[in-house]
C-alpha cells in the first residue's frame, strides 16, 4: 500500500513537458506569424506577441513549481553565466543577476533584463525592433525543441534548469519590452525560492 509505480510517474512527468512543449509550440507560431505578417504588410495584431510573452512566463512559473526549483535563483544564475563569458564583462560591470536577486515586482524584472541586455547585447539590443522580434522568434523555438527533449526522455535535465528554464522567463520578459508593454508593478510572491507567482 502507499507504493508509487515509476513508470506511471515517469509517465506523468513526460505528460506534462508535453504539454507544456504542445502550448510553447503555439506561442512559437503565433510570434513567428506575427513576424511573417509583417513582412507581407499583412494585417497583424500586438496580442499574437504579447499573450505569448506571458504564457512563456506563466509556463516558466509552472514548471519551476512542479519541479519545486528556485526560478528566482535559476535566472540569476542564468544572466551571471551569459556575463561571465561575454567580452565585456569585468569583476566591475553590471551584475544582472544581482538586480535579479534584489527584484520584487515582474517591473524590476523587467527592468534589470532590459540593463542586461544594453551592457551585453548591444548586437542584439542596437537591431530594430522588428529583428529583435524575429531574433526571439528563434529563440522560442529552440526552447520548444528543448521542452520536448525533456518530454521524450532524451534531454540533459541539469542542462535544462540551468539554462532552458530561466530563458523561458528571460525570452517572456524580452517579448514584452520588445513589443512596448510595460509589465505592472505586481508584487512576487513572498515564497520567491520557490517560483514566482504566475502573472
Amino acid at each position: 500500500m502507499g507504493e508509487c509505480n515509476p513508470v506511471v510517474m515517469v509517465d506523468e512527468h513526460r505528460d506534462r513537458y508535453t504539454d507544456w512543449a504542445l502550448a510553447l509550440s503555439l506561442c512559437a507560431a503565433a510570434v513567428a506569424n506575427y513576424c511573417d505578417h509583417v513582412e507581407h504588410n499583412e494585417r497583424v495584431d500586438l496580442a499574437w506577441v504579447l499573450d505569448s510573452a506571458e504564457e512563456l512566463r506563466s509556463i516558466a512559473v509552472a514548471v519551476a513549481v512542479d519541479e519545486g526549483l528556485d526560478l528566482q535563483a535559476l535566472y540569476a544564475a542564468r544572466l551571471r553565466t551569459i556575463e561571465a563569458r561575454n567580452p565585456h564583462w569585468t569583476p566591475h560591470t553590471l551584475d544582472g543577476g544581482a538586480l535579479v536577486e534584489t527584484s520584487a515586482t515582474w517591473r524590476d524584472l523587467q527592468l534589470a533584463q532590459g540593463q542586461h541586455d544594453r551592457c551585453y547585447h548591444p548586437d542584439v539590443s542596437g537591431l530594430t525592433k522588428m529583428n529583435q522580434l524575429r531574433h526571439y522568434a528563434l529563440h522560442v523555438a529552440k526552447l520548444v525543441g528543448a521542452f520536448a527533449e525533456v518530454a521524450q526522455g532524451v534531454g540533459d535535465q541539469r542542462d535544462f534548469q540551468a539554462r532552458r528554464l530561466p530563458d523561458l522567463l528571460l525570452f517572456g520578459l524580452k517579448l514584452s519590452t520588445v513589443c512596448g508593454e510595460r509589465l505592472p508593478e505586481t508584487v512576487l510572491a513572498p515564497d520567491l525560492r520557490r517560483a514566482f507567482t504566475a502573472v
